[in-house]
């Protein structure tokens, strides 16, 4: 009877340990995310959110330019907006968003020739 109960203890530990923690692939998150994005969006990073439980927060490129959303772990729900910590007012949605944005790289500089002395008349 104890060996039973000890196998059923371990599946049951074994099974809530399989759905904590493992992030879900860029991939899923896309396919999650499809039917209600641009058709030229990209999934560039997801991560986990510490704040929360379960939920993830997802950072997809429309037309090159960042944007940040949240997802939960079941790929059920999206949240779009931004998360502030109340304590140090910090906007974790914008600190996201600034990291992501594009580089820009400058124009170069195109050189003009030297002008060349008129003659005068």
């Amino acid at each position: 009877m104890m060996k039973s109960w000890n196998i059923v203890v371990t599946v049951i530990i074994a099974g809530m340990l399989t759905g904590c923690g493992s992030v879900p692939t860029k991939e899923k998150v896309a396919e999650a995310l499809k039917p209600i994005m641009p058709p030229n969006f990209a999934v560039s990073s997801v991560e986990k959110v510490s704040a929360f439980k379960d939920v993830y927060e997802v950072v997809v490129a429309i037309d090159k330019q960042p944007s940040v959303l949240y997802v939960d772990s079941t790929l059920k729900y999206v949240l779009s907006g931004s998360v502030v910590e109340i304590a140090t007012k910090k906007n974790l949605t914008s600190e996201t968003q600034l990291r992501n944005r594009p580089t820009v790289t400058p124009p170069s500089v195109v050189q003009q020739p030297p002008a060349v002395p008129q003659k005068s008349r």
